[in-house]
């Protein structure tokens, strides 16, 4: 399977921390061992590597991979691996190689035509998955979710795919997890605010998507 790797510059690891539960991190950098690198620290101080974006920075300079974290050890996650693929048949091939190796796609993200997949390894196998097309608007990503979760499929993952919006949707034992919510921030100012608040009602940040300013950010609670 042909693999892309990141071929951005400079090699500068970037933090937003807005609380001790969750961190979002953004690496100018395409070195694949530069960026396992850097998640590799954050995963060994505890967090957790939950949503995933490609995307220019704050500064819309450089493009960016960001990694949003959460300090949670509740789901008993035991590896996590972060993949790239050029097409829609790789990423299918992709996703289906790593099942068989125990690992369950976490978050995607698209950019200028490569998939960026995390993975994480749950205590329990996944029995399904499915990306699905959404009206990119916030009904008709909710819309799209409850539709999905009558089915038994729980949400993971969201993305822009040529001015699509995906949704990554798996079939897996997750009693912890049960109420969802979808919120849209303008700048990251707000959005750190927004997810403040939240964590202070109970809700933990699961997915992120980055659309120029707006942040668009799924949450959890228990």
């Amino acid at each position: 399977m042909k693999k892309i790797l990141l071929t951005l510059a400079f090699v500068i690891p970037c933090t937003f921390l807005f609380s001790q539960d969750w961190v979002l991190e953004f690496y100018k950098s395409g070195n694949t061992n530069f960026l396992r690198s850097q998640i590799s620290k954050k995963v060994d101080q505890g967090y957790l590597p939950v949503g995933i974006e490609v995307a220019p920075d704050p500064n819309g300079q450089v493009v960016s991979l960001y990694v949003l974290y959460i300090n949670d050890q509740t789901l008993g996650i035991t590896a996590w691996q972060l993949e790239t693929y050029n097409s829609d048949p790789e990423i299918e091939r992709g996703i289906k190689t790593m099942d068989q190796k125990g690992f369950t796609p976490k978050e995607i993200a698209f950019y200028d035509g490569i998939y960026y997949v995390m993975f994480l390894k749950f205590p329990n196998a996944a029995t399904a998955w499915t990306i699905q097309n959404a009206e990119y608007s916030n009904q008709g990503l909710l819309s799209t979710i409850n539709n999905y979760n009558t089915q038994g499929y729980v949400p993971f993952g969201m993305t822009l795919n040529r001015g699509n919006l995906n949704l990554l949707f798996i079939k897996i034992p997750l009693n912890s997890l049960s109420t969802w919510k979808v919120e849209v921030y303008d700048g990251l100012q707000n959005m750190k605010q927004g997810i403040t608040q939240k964590y202070g009602q109970g809700w933990s940040p699961w997915a992120i998507l980055i659309d120029g300013n707006k942040y668009i950010i799924m949450f959890l609670t228990s």
